[in-house]
């Protein structure tokens, strides 16, 4: 246990003895959205840095740090804090003031400042206590809780702030591509300092581990900056959408795309495509749209190129209309007939290759037909044509082919011909 996650089960038994001050602090409970109007108020007054940083997105943050900071001293006071790491979320709270380029001086500042704020409170709390020798005790208590509280919370901010703005850093330097490099390889990283910086980014031994491809559609008119500036954009894009608490992740750019390994304690490749699903990825159209890949977890990292051929193949088949893809939902004959080379295309027969409308018509029966699960009315009624038709398209289609469709294996031979001069065709 380090020195500061000792601290709360000291303070909870200085509250044990001073009743009065248990119960102001207790009292505190529902005044979160209060407390932090307060101190919000006086954030924009004294703190240029934070006048700058201020939008939306950080100012729910701000609230929800507040309430989780009352929470915690509220269940120190009352004796309840049953968790281990009771400081996680200052944690959680200065990672993302760091990935979002707020100084951390600002931060301290606001510490600061919400030690003032407690501390009117619970001081104008106590005024109206009419027992004055109780009160100066509350008061001594609490004077000493709150600096020491903030004390504490703000080391533990500031530690957690400069790792990970050197995490940050560390995406731009040799040893962040190195590791990502060995990682890909299968390669446990060997030196010291490349341990440290793969724990730094947090990919834990023991986590399951995925690699997404994330590749932005084709625009005609980009310039390789213009697409250098967008790949990066993305990379910052991922980093806040998926937290820090969750997954470990690893990202670069490679050719047109950005790779990324990403772990997390269970189902990575699942809760990384709903994470990005729910914050638009996969919705957009136009120039913001990507596409993205993602391979099947691995608990070793040995087995990361294999996740990595995985991630690619499952990146060749991403479209505009099926932009989000995992590489356990590719149908296996799409996935055959995608990777079918040249030598497969000379397979195909001569009759087969007509562009004609005929042929094209033929090949439409042959889809429906087994679609309606080789039956002749079902297939009718879904061509809107007389039964007579159909018969007579399948009569056609094994006179020209010498192939019968109405056969188990002669559908499936010509319904992986047709997919095949499909993919073919459009891949030209």
């Amino acid at each position: 246990m380090t020195k500061a996650n000792s601290r709360p089960a000291e303070w909870s038994e200085r509250f044990r003895k001073a009743p009065l001050a248990r119960e102001v602090v207790v009292g505190l409970e529902g005044h979160s959205k209060e407390i932090w109007r307060r101190t919000f108020d006086l954030l924009k007054e004294d703190s240029p840095e934070y006048r700058n940083a201020i939008d939306e997105q950080f100012t729910e943050e701000s609230r929800s740090h507040c309430g989780e900071l009352l929470s915690a001293i509220i269940a120190i006071a009352a004796g309840r804090l049953k968790n281990s790491d009771p400081f996680a979320f200052v944690r959680k709270h200065a990672e993302w003031r760091a990935r979002h380029q707020v100084p951390l001086v600002a931060s301290l500042h606001a510490y600061r400042l919400a030690h003032k704020t407690y501390w009117g409170i619970t001081r104008e709390t106590l005024a109206k206590q009419a027992k004055r020798k109780e009160t100066l005790h509350a008061l001594t208590i609490l004077s000493d809780f709150w600096i020491e509280l903030f004390e504490v919370v703000g080391a533990v901010l500031e530690e957690a702030h400069i790792s990970e703005e050197a995490r940050v850093v560390a995406e731009n330097t040799r040893a962040y591509t190195a590791l990502i490099d060995d990682l890909l390889a299968g390669n446990e990283p060997a030196r010291a300092d490349a341990r440290q910086l793969r724990l730094l980014c947090g990919l834990r031994p023991g986590m399951k581990m995925a690699i997404a491809v994330i590749r932005p559609f084709a625009d005609d008119g980009e310039t390789q900056v213009d697409l250098e500036v967008t790949l990066r954009s993305l990379i910052r894009l991922l980093h806040q959408v998926l937290p820090s608490s969750i997954f470990g992740k690893l990202a670069t750019l490679r050719h047109r795309e950005v790779l990324m390994i990403v772990g997390s304690d269970g189902d990575t490749a699942g809760r990384f495509l709903k994470f990005l699903a729910r914050r638009g990825f996969g919705k957009k159209r136009g120039a913001d749209s990507v596409g993205v890949a993602v391979s099947l977890d691995k608990e070793d990292v040995a087995q990361l190129p294999d996740a990595l051929t995985e991630a690619l193949m499952a990146a060749d088949l991403v479209s505009v209309s099926r932009p989000l893809i995992h590489f356990s939902s590719i149908d296996l004959m799409e996935f055959l007939i995608h990777r079918a080379d040249k030598a497969a295309l000379r397979l195909i027969p001569q009759w087969a290759q007509a562009a004609d409308g005929q042929t094209q018509g033929l090949f439409q029966t042959v889809r429906t037909f087994a679609d309606s699960n080789l039956n002749v009315k079902e297939t009718a009624r879904r061509m809107s044509v007389h039964t007579n038709t159909v018969y007579f398209r399948l009569n056609q289609i094994k006179k020209r082919t010498g192939i019968d469709p109405r056969t188990f294996s002669g559908a499936s031979f010509l319904l992986t011909l047709s997919r095949l001069l499909e993919s073919h065709t459009n891949s030209v």
